[in-house]
């Protein structure tokens, strides 16, 4: 069975990769690894790709993703929101998964980054039709045949299919963008965004 890390809403590969298995295991026991996609994610924007990352608490070097919490000093989700609202309110499926997909940071109540992304994750598997079902680790190993823990952290080589263009809200501006979140396929495709990654995996 293939093992994933969380990640916060996820990007259009992810959900390629994910779609093609009956079932998958997500990683509770990892250390939790900085920079990667587990607490950020990247939208278009009026002034380009922009990333956007979920602070969070730092109590030592190594701590474990499903005790890793988040930072809520300051009020980052209004942020996100604002940012996510600027982006997309202009898409053509803004207002028809907007409020499924942010709740959760008008006022988030999740303690931990793992139950966020986790409540996120299965959100966007509904709205994209993907029947996947979801195990989680019980202990760390090694010796996966499929292992993308790391595999989207380092510089990636798309498949073919995921670099079909559709049109995003900032196309007059800037060449399309691939791989981005998928809020961005969602919010522009709306119902075709769940075929755009089921037929990438032809």
């Amino acid at each position: 069975m293939p093992v994933f890390s969380v990640q916060y809403f996820g990007s259009i590969y992810f959900y390629y990769l994910v779609q093609q298995y009956p079932k998958i295991c997500i990683e509770t026991k990892e250390y939790f690894v900085k920079q990667t996609y587990r607490n950020r994610h990247y939208i278009l924007t009026a002034n380009g790709v922009m990333p956007l990352i979920i602070p969070l608490k730092h109590h030592s070097s190594k701590e474990m993703i499903d005790k890793k919490e988040i930072c809520y000093k300051e009020k980052w989700y209004k942020n996100h929101y604002v940012a996510i609202l600027s982006a997309y309110r202009k898409s053509p499926f803004f207002e028809y998964y907007a409020d499924e997909l942010l709740q959760h940071l008008i006022q988030p109540e999740e303690k931990f980054l793992f139950e966020l992304d986790m409540k996120l994750m299965k959100t966007i598997l509904k709205i994209l039709g993907i029947k996947t079902t979801i195990e989680y680790t019980s202990e760390y190993k090694t010796n996966y045949e499929m292992d993308y823990r790391n595999f989207f952290d380092k510089k990636l080589t798309l498949p073919d299919k995921l670099k079909v263009p559709y049109l995003q809200v900032f196309s007059d501006r800037f060449p399309f963008q691939p791989n981005l979140s998928v809020l961005d396929l969602i919010f522009n495709l709306g119902p075709d965004a769940g075929e755009y990654v089921r037929e990438s995996s032809d």
